[in-house]
């Protein structure tokens, strides 16, 4: 078994193969037959991601204090590939759910529940989480960005609701706050649907997000909507 850090369970020789962030926007509660599709697209997420991938989520909340990330975990070897002949394969397994599944798991079932938030500032929320992830900003390697949103925006800085765009974004001093922190990361958005009242044109929302990912230097996002009908 090859040997990794205690705490976090990433590869002492090379540290992280890749890194997954996730960040989690929910302000209004998920119906239960949301609820199953969205962990079961996030489990997928776990299950396809390389041994040694490191993980952290984050929340959308509009109390910066809950801004971040949670403790990095990497994924280690399961039991499935773990060798009868030179491996104890049930602790290997064990190591698997105890240390990094369940924990993981726990995390996502927590963060996964209605904020009854006012602002939904998640462009300020992402960059946090990114910033406050062990080593993502300068990783080399793989890197991908889980979103689970509405795509809403709602701050100070940039307000769909208040007819906010791309345009007027980019024409605003906030424009140059937006770096480059996600240079050739891969994208995934999990849309969550939600009454679009006072918002004046949906097509401008999905433009804007292609805009900032593509300024942020990320590769354009994928797009799955969460639906229960």
């Amino acid at each position: 078994m090859a040997a990794v850090d205690e705490k976090t369970l990433c590869p002492l020789a090379s540290g992280p193969v890749a890194m997954t962030s996730i960040l989690l926007d929910l302000t209004d509660p998920l119906s239960p037959a949301q609820h199953s599709q969205l962990m079961a697209w996030l489990e997928e997420e776990i299950d396809a991601a390389t041994r040694g991938t490191q993980f952290t989520l984050g929340v959308v909340s509009e109390n910066p204090e809950n801004w971040g990330a949670t403790e990095p975990l990497c994924k280690p070897q399961d039991a499935a590939s773990a060798s009868a002949l030179t491996q104890n394969v049930r602790l290997v397994g064990d190591r698997y759910r105890e240390r990094f599944l369940a924990p993981l798991k726990a995390n996502l079932e927590q963060m996964v529940s209605a904020s009854g938030a006012n602002s939904s500032p998640i462009m300020e929320s992402l960059q946090a989480l990114v910033s406050a992830t062990p080593g993502f900003v300068t990783y080399e390697g793989p890197r991908r960005i889980v979103l689970v949103t509405d795509l809403l925006q709602h701050s100070d800085v940039l307000s769909f609701y208040r007819g906010g765009d791309w345009e007027s974004f980019s024409n605003s001093g906030d424009y140059q706050r937006v770096g480059a922190t996600l240079s050739n990361a891969q994208v995934q958005i999990y849309q969550l649907p939600r009454p679009a009242e006072g918002i004046r044109d949906m097509d401008a929302v999905e433009d804007f997000w292609l805009r900032y990912f593509e300024r942020q230097g990320a590769q354009a996002p994928g797009v799955k909507r969460l639906g229960d009908l």
